[in-house]
This record gives C-alpha cells, sequence and structure tokens, in this order.
C-alpha cells in the first residue's frame, strides 16, 4: 500500500536517507510528540500492590526495546503538509509497504486505553501500545512501522516523492540535481478556489 512520510527539506540528509537508501528512521517510542504515547492501564482487582508494581516493570521493560515510524496513508491533508512538512516548504515521500507486512501496524483512534490483567503479557500485546491513539490525532490517517531496529528497509525503492506547494524553485532544481533520475518529482499547488491541494508531475 502507498503511504506518505512528510518531511522538511531543513535537513536534506534525512530526506536523501530514505530515497536512496530506501530505508526510515525508527526513533524511540518516547520521543514522539504525542505524551500520551504507549499509554495503558492494569488491573488486577484487589491483588497487592508489589504485583501491579512487578507487571508494570515488566511492561514498561519490553515498551522501552520498540521503535517507530510514522507514516500517513493521506497525501493531501493540510494539516499534515502544516505540521511535518514544514508548513508547506517540504515534501511527501511516497513508500510502498505490503498491507500485510508484520511490522505494520495501522493506528486506531479512541479514547479508551489498553489494559493489562494477570495473564502473560506477550511481546505482541506490548507492540500493540503503540497502534492506539486518541481521537485528536485521527486526521493524520496514520500507518506505523513498529520495530526493534534502528532503521526499517523499504521492500521497495522510493518512485516518487510529493513537493510541497511553497518549494521555490531553486529548491526544486537543487532536488532534482540530487535525487536519483528515477524518482519521480510530482510538484503541488494550491488550489485557493476549492482549498486543497493539487498534484502534477514534474515537466
Amino acid at each position: 500500500m502507498k503511504l506518505y512520510k512528510y518531511k522538511s527539506l531543513r535537513n536534506l540528509w534525512h530526506v536523501l536517507d530514505i530515497i536512496v537508501n530506501s530505508r526510515l528512521y525508527c526513533a524511540h517510542w518516547s520521543e514522539l510528540n504525542d505524551p500520551l504515547e504507549g499509554r495503558y492501564e492494569v488491573y488486577l482487582g484487589n491483588k497487592e500492590a508489589r504485583l501491579k508494581e512487578l507487571l508494570v516493570g515488566q511492561i514498561e521493560l519490553k515498551k522501552d526495546s520498540y521503535r517507530v515510524a510514522s507514516l500517513s496513508a493521506s497525501a493531501d491533508a493540510f494539516l499534515l503538509w502544516s505540521h511535518y512538512a514544514d508548513g508547506h516548504k517540504g515534501v511527501a515521500i511516497e513508500v510502498n509497504i505490503p498491507e500485510d507486512d508484520p511490522d505494520l501496524l495501522a493506528v486506531t483512534y479512541s479514547p479508551f486505553s489498553s489494559v493489562f490483567t494477570k495473564k502473560l503479557q506477550t511481546e505482541e500485546d506490548v507492540r500493540h501500545l503503540f497502534n492506539g491513539k486518541s481521537e485528536e490525532w485521527a486526521y493524520e490517517r496514520e500507518y506505523r512501522v513498529v520495530a526493534s531496529s534502528e532503521y526499517f528497509q523499504l521492500p521497495v525503492p522510493v518512485a516518487r516523492v510529493l513537493i510541497g506547494p511553497m518549494v521555490d524553485e531553486d529548491q526544486l532544481r537543487i532536488l532534482r540535481s540530487v535525487i536519483p533520475s528515477s524518482v519521480e518529482l510530482a510538484k503541488t499547488h494550491l488550489d485557493t478556489v476549492q482549498g486543497v491541494l493539487r498534484f502534477a508531475s514534474e515537466t
């Protein structure tokens, strides 16, 4: 499936790393911008506090091994371009990852936290702490690579990069000179009548 990684051009190396090396950087989950990231509750009924403390310790230890790369199923979300692509002055890198890839999770938007009980928790139970976010984030249509490695190798090379409408022609010329010719640069522009982004292949 086609997913999009929004990036600023302020650090061109990060953009080129994705395109040239066909990989996504996975940040430690604690570096993500949602303060409620990985939230959960522990319910043990009337069990003593010491047991709860031990369970929380086990969960936190497992959580600490995970890293996350955030992507979106949306290529034209205004807020994503504003927040993650430097106010429309950046790019959205199109990547193709099979929907059944074991490292890929679709984010579910819900007001509820995960609940752990005395049942033995698997690694997969803890990994799924990172596919839930509160409903305020639903506009992101987020998918996540959740893995233990610092980099996720893309199964196929990047073939298209969407260029923000505020990227000027000088910047575009530089991008064209450093990005492999096999990669399509698709320039976007603002439709001020409809209030949407439009896409057109570079000519």
